[in-house]
């Protein structure tokens, strides 16, 4: 017996290994292959281990009852009674007119013949690991990742099938002979989710799709044929030659399924064949790594031979890492010759020696064994007396009589195949170089391990690379050298996970936070993030973006299933969370100490999760989000119910510090129990919570949580109540998390004015109803805004409360300064500012007001004024601690400054808001701030830039339904082109601006003079003093001095230029000395300037 760790040979019979210790596997009686410890079934052959893993039970002879009886396995210790849910692939397999057959036939003979098939079947079922679950008559009812999954079930399943396939082959020759009869079988095969549980007996039974739809499979596919549908086969990319036989509706299946044929299995298949197929992810976080790789490259190349191994847990990019250096090096001179140890064919000698035989000869797949031969015979710098015999058997390729019989004995036969293969791959690189890469060596079979030991020790003397990818368990039974290097991948970061999502997505648009959620969810390993991120793309986004990809379960379960009683742990773990304590999760299992730490050792040992501390004060996380979510999946609804409930119950009692630090922990748990009341209370502690330290977003779902499980009761005069309550918050951090235009925060505030006027509550109800005039004023609809600012004010009133009666004059203050009625906005300020900060206490963005009332004062000509509301409204957003406020401040701050043309200071305040407003998630004020930034680096001398930043800030504020101040942000977009020198374009969107909406006087005047100063640039000197002379009418009328002075000065410009200055030295002189402040701002200065330039 060889030991697979260090390759010594060891007396037969002995368990462990005399040179280091290893414990060693079984050798075969049937075929004599080497198995690895702990196996049931000779990989090889299909033959029976004997318990102690020293022996083997051939299959089973004919019985005296003609039909073999394969019981129904009873469910694993790892399940629980009531059983569990499973992503299972099912193979259906039947025999064709077996009745007719049977007709011709004498009883006993078709009783043998029935039995053989029953028993080819079987073994050719078990030989892939697959389960048979039913007799049903001549038909068999096959089960693949149950009782134990494994990675690759549905490619075990088809395989299965083509060997069933050969099985009833072999058996019809022999009916043929015999009786001139044919016997044909036809399979199908389906996968998909199923609860395994118990109906009354011990067998276990399967609630779920898949086996009926693969009964229908079945009866759709030819004779001899195994027929898969699409499900399968994106499970099994480049693992088999397919033949599309299209979308079909099948007999009692609810919906069309694709159909594939399966031919026969693809003769090598590259690990990024199905990547391939659909395109390779987008390369990122790996530059170091394939710099190695093509630095030892290039020392391969000159002679100087190389070994590198890639180490890595599954998923992490060992394979994309090997493609891309292939890549890189693909316009040089070089055979790549690429194999894979398979899970599969770890018990076949030589498996993957044979796909670097196939490649390094040039093989097809189609080629007669005389072919092949002749090929074999031109093998490089060999003795074809020795070698050509000793391949060719391990090819299973017949030997002409020209080659004697070899004088060896079965050890001698392998150390000279050893010999010969090493010889062969030497000799070719001595011809071209080579590039051996060899991945999952964790698989590959004993005798293919002792060759690459064999070429690593000698790989130094040939321009050869031997490029080797496996798992952490391996472990390399070879010394370093200085010509090997070892790269072990950890996962990606954030930043590039993000890069390689958004290069899956490509051209799809996929929202920011999903995928952020994509990124957080899979934790830096680049397959869990690819297959998460196609899953969304490829269903209904939010919908699917908490499940888990089809292409990982049956990984991600069958590392569960390696666990034993330890699997239990984990998912009563899962429930718990991503983090969990060892004090915790005993007081919920109810698990003796000792046991629970020997099973947390082992998922540690597992690399399933990480341990801090020493039990039992130790604490725990899952490594990887999904290993959570799989363990947690496979649990029944009714048994997640009761653990959360248990740990809703352990928080609430021994851990109320832990829930009183973490409401919204305990009141996920509450909620998944299905406790109503307590968790509608623990969700408004949660949310109440979070919305007094401003944290909106998680506020926001803390309140959603709380609505959907209060709106499960019966409606009550006391559920409107309670409701309202919710309401009110919950509209109040939609306007700030989506805007007060979004569509969903308009129907909260709409609802919980409609839950306030139903409770005849006065404050509640004005209360709300600013909630619907900030909806309206955000959409720019002033005409609705100005009423319901109007109706909020008549109300306040009736009331009398500060708090209230400060919410009205907010609402008045904003809607008098966008429709332009400055002094009835200048006179509501000075009625609310002694009740703001009493107002702020419910309904903070009163405080806003000081900084809207800035604009006003500006506006009228009082910058100093304007300049001290400004810092107040800056103090007061702080002062409420805030992020939310401050950034609100900040944006009016940046508007303000730019109204000034203080364009560094501007830029300096747009910055701060949009710097808090990505970090909070504020998205209306944000964007806004986003534009102010680009319009005050364009005007500071970067247009190009300052441009981009304002398009995206612009089109992200569209899409949140914002509506007001488009007026102002169309201008400002003009005069920024203008900078830019794009006159005609720029003459665009000031007409666009003057049209967008009429009634935000405000800023028209501004957009007026800029009109006519673009006019005036194309030589239109009528149009441009017409423009002019509007902008001062416009400015008058709503008593902008600030925009009157500046338009003034454009109309002076132009009559001094046609040689009236006196007129112009009079129009500006009388304006001018109408200021009493500001004089240090760039307008008044300019003013000043222009009037001695007029004399």
């Amino acid at each position: 017996m060889r030991c697979s760790k260090c390759n010594a040979e060891n007396p037969e019979g002995k368990k462990f290994c005399a040179d280091c210790g290893a414990a060693l596997g079984a050798r075969c009686p049937a075929c004599g292959a080497d198995s690895p410890l702990g196996k049931k079934f000779c990989g090889n052959c299909g033959a029976k281990l004997s318990a102690n893993g020293g022996g083997a039970e051939p299959p089973a002879a004919p019985g005296s009852s003609g039909a073999i009886q394969t019981p129904v396995a009873p469910a694993p210790t790892s399940v629980a009674s009531e059983g569990e849910r499973r992503h299972l692939t099912v193979l259906y397999c039947d025999l064709v007119n077996s009745t007719e057959i049977s007709s011709h036939l004498d009883l006993e003979d078709w009783r043998e013949f029935a039995a053989s098939y029953q028993r080819g079947a079987a073994a050719a079922v078990i030989r892939f690991g697959g389960h048979v679950a039913k007799h049903l008559g001549d038909a068999l009812m096959v089960y693949f990742g149950w009782p134990e999954a494994h990675e690759d079930d549905a490619e075990r399943a088809v395989r299965a099938g083509l060997a069933i396939i050969e099985e009833v082959a072999a058996l019809s020759g022999r009916l043929a002979r015999e009786h001139q009869l044919r016997l044909s079988v036809r399979v199908g095969i389906e996968t998909g989710s199923v609860l395994m549980g118990h109906a009354g007996g011990a067998e276990a039974s399967v609630f779920g799709d898949a086996p009926s739809v693969a009964s229908r499979v079945q009866s759709a596919a030819e004779p001899d044929s195994v027929l898969i549908t699409a499900a399968v086969q994106e499970l099994v990319p480049g693992r088999f030659v397919l033949e599309d036989r299209g979308v079909q509706q099948l007999k009692d299946v609810k919906h069309p399924l694709h159909l594939y044929k399966v031919m026969r299995p693809a003769v090598a298949r590259r690990r990024t064949h199905g990547a391939a197929v659909r395109g390779l992810t987008p390369f990122v976080g790996r530059a170091e790594e394939v710099r190695l790789l093509v630095n030892r490259w290039e020392r391969a190349r000159e002679g100087e031979g190389q070994l590198v191994l890639v180490m890595g847990e599954p998923g992490i990019g060992k394979s994309r890492l090997v493609e891309e250096f292939r890549g890189r090096i693909a316009d040089q001179p070089q055979l790549w010759i690429e194999c894979a140890g398979e899970q599969l064919f770890q018990g076949t000698p030589f498996h993957a020696v044979t796909q670097i035989l196939s490649q390094g000869l040039g093989w097809r797949g189609d080629e007669s064994p005389e072919e092949r031969f002749a090929q074999l015979e031109k093998l490089a710098g060999l003795r074809p007396e020795e070698a050509i015999p000793l391949i060719a058997e391990m090819l299973n390729l017949p030997i002409p009589d020209k080659y004697p019989p070899l004088a060896l004995d079965p050890d001698q036969r392998r150390k000279r195949l050893l010999v010969n293969l090493t010889s062969w791959v030497l000799n070719t690189a001595r011809l071209q170089p080579v590039v051996i890469a060899m991945e999952d060596l964790h698989w590959v079979d004993p005798s293919t391990l002792e060759l690459t030991q064999t070429l690593v020790e000698q790989a130094a003397t040939a321009p050869l690379m031997l490029l080797y990818t496996a798992r952490p368990e391996f472990h390399p039974p070879w010394p370093m050298r200085a010509y090997h290097a070892r790269v072990t991948l950890s996962r990606l970061n954030d930043r590039h996970t993000r890069e390689m999502v958004t290069g899956v997505v490509a051209r799809a648009a996929l929202a920011q936070d999903l995928i952020d959620a994509v990124v957080k969810r899979t934790d830096g390993v680049p397959l869990f993030a690819e297959e998460l991120t196609r899953l969304i793309l490829d269903g209904d986004g939010r919908s699917v973006a908490h499940e888990i990809p089809a292409t990982l379960r049956d990984s991600l379960a069958a590392r569960l299933d390696r666990l034993g009683p330890a699997k239990e742990v984990a998912q009563v773990a899962s429930v718990i969370g991503r983090d969990f304590s060892f004090e915790l999760l005993q007081a919920v299992s109810a698990i003796p100490e000792g046991e629970l730490q020997t099973a947390l050792e082992k998922l540690a040992d597992a690399e399933l999760i990480y341990a801090r501390g020493i039990a039992p004060e130790a604490s725990y996380q899952f490594k990887h989000a999904l290993i959570q979510d799989a363990a947690y999946e496979a649990l029944l609804k009714t048994r997640r119910k009761e653990l959360h409930r248990r740990v809703a119950e352990e928080m609430t009692g021994k851990f109320a510090a832990l829930a009183e630090e973490h409401p919204e922990v305990i009141a996920g748990h509450w909620g998944r129990a299905g406790e109503t009341e307590p968790a509608i209370a623990a969700w408004r502690k949660a949310a109440d919570t979070v919305f007094e330290r401003r944290a909106f977003k998680e506020a926001e779902n803390a309140y959603r949580q709380a609505l959907g499980i209060l709106k499960t009761l019966p409606e009550s005069p006391e559920r409107d109540g309670r409701e309202w309550a919710l309401m009110n918050r919950f509209a109040q951090v939609l306007q700030v998390t989506q805007g007060w235009a979004a569509p969903e925060a308009a129907g909260a505030a709409e609802r919980a004015c409609a839950l306030a006027e139903k409770s005849g509550d006065l404050a509640q109800l004005v209360l709300q109803m600013t909630g619907s005039f900030a909806t309206a004023i955000t959409k720019g609809d002033l005409p609705a805004a100005s009423a319901v600012a109007d109706r909020i004010l008549e109300l306040a009133e009736r009331d009398g409360s500060a708090a209230v009666l400060g919410s009205a004059y907010a609402c008045q203050v904003t809607a008098c300064y966008c429709r332009g009625d400055l002094s009835g906005a200048e006179k509501h300020f000075r009625s609310g500012a002694p009740l703001f900060e009493v107002s702020a206490r419910e309904v903070p963005s009163v405080m806003g007001s000081f900084g809207v009332a800035g604009h006003v004062a500006w506006m009228l000509g009082n910058a100093d004024i304007a300049r001290d509301r400004m810092r107040q409204a800056i103090a007061g957003a702080v002062a409420l601690k805030s992020p939310f406020e401050l950034a609100y401040a900040q944006y009016l701050g940046a508007a303000l400054q730019l109204f000034m043309r203080e364009f560094g200071d501007a830029k300096t305040s747009a910055s701060a808001a949009v710097a808090l407003a990505d970090e909070h998630g504020y998205r209306q004020y944000g964007s806004g701030a986003r534009i102010f930034l680009g319009l005050a680096e364009a005007a500071l001398g970067n247009p190009a830039e300052g441009m981009q930043k304002v398009e995206a800030g612009l089109r992200d504020l569209t899409e949140t339904g914002t509506g007001i101040m488009m007026t102002l942000y169309l201008s400002w977009i003009g005069a920024s082109q203008w900078l830019d020198g794009k006159v005609p374009e720029a003459l665009a969107t000031i007409e666009k601006a003057l049209q967008v909406n009429p009634a935000e006087l405000s800023w028209r005047p501004d957009t007026i003079r800029l009109r006519g100063e673009l006019h005036s640039r194309l030589g239109h000197a009528q149009q441009a003093e017409r423009d002019f002379r509007e902008a001062i009418e416009v400015a008058q009328r709503i008593g902008a001095k600030a925009w009157e002075l500046r338009a003034a000065m454009s109309l002076a410009k132009t009559l001094r230029k046609r040689g009236d200055s006196i007129q112009a030295r009079e129009l500006l002189s009388a304006l001018y000395s109408g200021f009493t402040e500001g004089f240090d701002t760039p307008d008044l200065k300019d003013a000043k300037s222009l009037l001695a330039e007029l004399g």
